[in-house]
């Protein structure tokens, strides 16, 4: 496979993520994600050269001239810094922070410095340490507690956030796709954490993600605002037409890059066959 969302692209969003500290960290921090989520969602699903063209146009386009995305300093690589972020991580990922993006956020970049060690520089993790510390609103709210299988019974885990994204869909019509999108980027980043072989930071995110369904489940709020949900839709992100229909990225976060990374993540490790057909037939309204 030609691959056009290459190490650069990666590091791209690597930088991005070591610089959106601050004022605009949530804001930064999710147009540096999503740069990484275009790469794994082309490299996972074989998207072909066509499509990676499209998608790298976008980001060449849109995200690329962002002040977030300056390149890093020119350091040695230092793989021992790696712990700075997993003790930094290990303290944040427990809580439901800002709808759990500490925990997004920080798995893409572990995904990148495990992929590529060499990328692992001072300098970078600890701009990294500084976004995750960044967020510091803790959401007190109850675990949910009833059916929720423990992360390291990945196959379970993953049919439960699948049938439970098809009940947000149903809970959430009318309302925007933001819960339901997010009930996966969480989730997919919980079962990521531990693919990655980090078990244990993969159990303390799934206190958090409990916090999450309970918190989804009590449905919308009477002051939320009313968002038409997408309509039926042939086109998907594996099409190269879909990118070419698409007009701006950067105005949705670039949550167009990261759900669908987390979908087909999730869908190809997805082993009950009706679940996956009923999750595909509802893409089109996060997508």
């Amino acid at each position: 496979m030609i691959t056009l969302l290459d190490r650069s692209y990666l590091l791209l969003g690597l930088d991005g993520l070591s610089h959106a500290h601050g004022k605009q960290h949530f804001r930064d921090g999710h147009l540096a994600t999503s740069i990484i989520a275009a790469c794994y969602l082309s490299r996972e699903n074989a998207l072909d050269s066509a499509v990676q063209a499209r998608v790298r146009e976008h980001i060449d386009r849109e995200l690329r001239p962002e002040p977030v995305f300056r390149p890093a300093p020119e350091e040695a690589a230092d793989s021992a810094r790696l712990q700075e972020l997993l003790r930094t991580l290990a303290g944040s990922v427990g809580d439901l922070r800002e709808v759990g993006h500490n925990i997004i956020f920080g798995m893409a970049a572990l995904k990148v410095f495990r992929q590529y060690p060499e990328t692992v520089t001072p300098y970078r993790v600890h701009g990294i340490c500084r976004l995750i510390d960044s967020f510091d609103t803790t959401q007190n709210v109850p675990l949910a507690a009833d059916g929720i299988p423990d992360v390291s019974d990945e196959p379970a885990l993953i049919r439960f956030i699948c049938a439970e994204f098809l009940s947000a869909l149903a809970s959430y019509s009318g309302y925007g796709n933001g819960w339901p999108g997010h009930l996966l980027t969480v989730g997919h980043a919980v079962c990521e954490l531990s693919r990655l072989g980090y078990p244990d930071l993969a159990a303390t995110a799934h206190r958090a993600y409990r916090m999450y369904i309970h918190t989804l489940r009590r449905g919308p709020r009477p002051t939320d605002r009313r968002i038409p949900d997408h309509p039926p839709a042939t086109l998907t992100p594996l099409d190269h037409a879909y990118w070419a229909q698409r007009r701006n990225v950067l105005s949705s976060l670039g949550h167009v890059f990261k759900y669908p990374w987390s979908f087909y993540s999730l869908l190809s490790r997805l082993d009950d066959t009706d679940l996956k057909q009923r999750c595909l037939a509802a893409a089109h309204l996060i997508f």
